[in-house]
């Protein structure tokens, strides 16, 4: 189906009540009449079609509440570009799983129709699950490969933030409308996923973050992602519901092993015993879709340490970000000598300080 502009602003009012889902809209699509047409009906004529209850209460409110000329003009003010599933510009993937969004709307210039990779996990992070994740989305950024993930917080900001800093660009989906982001904590990163690639919701520019709205939103994650990452996750993380979805997507599943004693891998962990593929390196992911590795993806950025006290710091510092007074203790070193290491290492950018008088390698 052609898009024309008369058909483009019809659509579109259906889609400013939030209530009339994807189904609703197959519903309507399914008649094979002008949507023009339809909306000049008149109620009694309305309800003689083949509409389900819901679908004729849903278009009936719509038509009632809402103006085309002025849902246009809303979306026109915001920035916002609607994509629908008719279009060319529409993930093809996405097309292709169950209960595809109708209407796709957009911030940013991003096309949809790339290589995406989604990569999701805990809000609860450890320090290793934010370093694996931001090592992983950089080197995928800089293969040219989009990082999909969900905005929240955790996982997923590090997952924008390592695309980002990788040079390329990444797609983040939410729960809410385009005018409504949340968590709040994330409006500047999400300015600059706008400018370096896009943010898409299937719902109303201004509709709250309902609850409700979020595991229907990681369907779209998995769905327009070629494969699915989960860097760290417990036992009962919401990011194992996209994990799922990506599953019965038949989308590659990738999970990130983790320490066997923390809670917070237990999730990825299970997943690798269900037969997730192990991954250990972004060239995990590069194997098994038969991409080209670029070089500087391949290279692994080690700490060295320039005299026998920065060699014991890292090495103390390799598995996990310790307390002060314990990189002391085990390295054997005074506190005066560790705190003059400490403060050398930081500024020659070696090692992080992460609060609290912790440091982890950097």
């Amino acid at each position: 189906m052609e898009k024309n502009i008369e058909d483009y602003i019809y659509w579109l009012t259906l889609g400013r009540n939030a209530r009339f889902t994807a189904s609703l809209f197959l519903e309507v699509f399914a008649l094979d009449a002008p949507i023009n047409n339809l909306f000049e009906l008149p109620d009694s004529k309305l309800r003689a079609l083949k509409l389900s209850k819901r679908c004729l209460k849903e278009f009936i409110f719509s038509k009632e509440n809402y103006k085309p000329e002025n849902v246009l003009h809303e979306l026109k003010q915001n920035n916002i570009e609607p994509v629908f599933i008719f279009e060319n510009d529409y993930p093809e993937l996405l097309k292709q799983i169950y209960d595809p969004p109708f209407i796709l709307y957009k911030k940013g210039t991003a096309k949809l129709n790339q290589l995406c990779i989604g990569v999701v996990g805990s809000r609860r992070p450890s320090d290793y699950g934010l370093r694996v994740t931001e090592k992983i989305t950089s080197e995928l950024a800089m293969g040219g490969v989009t990082v999909v993930s969900g905005l929240a917080i955790g996982i997923d900001t590090a997952a924008h933030k390592g695309a980002l800093s990788g040079g390329g660009q990444t797609i983040a989906v939410i729960g809410c409308g385009l005018n409504q982001i949340y968590p709040s904590s994330n409006f500047r990163l999400s300015r600059e996923i706008i400018g370096n690639g896009a943010i898409i919701s299937e719902y109303p520019f201004d509709t709250p973050p309902l609850k409700q709205n979020f595991p229907a939103r990681n369907r779209i994650i998995s769905g327009i992602s070629q494969g699915l990452i989960v860097t760290e996750a417990a036992e009962s993380s919401g990011s194992l519901i996209t994990a799922l979805s990506a599953l019965n997507q038949n989308r590659e599943v990738f999970a990130v092993p983790g320490n066997i004693f923390s809670l917070a891998s237990i999730g990825t962990n299970n997943l690798i015993k269900s037969g997730a593929h192990v991954l250990t390196s972004v060239q995990d992911v590069y194997d098994e879709f038969g991409f080209s590795c670029p070089e500087v993806v391949s290279e692994m950025r080690q700490a060295v340490g320039s005299n026998k006290t920065e060699k014991t710091i890292i090495e103390v510092l390799r598995l996990e970000p310790k307390h002060i007074d314990e990189i002391s203790k085990k390295a054997g070193l005074s506190q005066s000598e560790i705190s003059s290491a400490i403060t050398i290492m930081e500024i020659s950018g070696k090692i992080k300080h992460i609060g609290g008088m912790v440091y982890r390698i950097n």
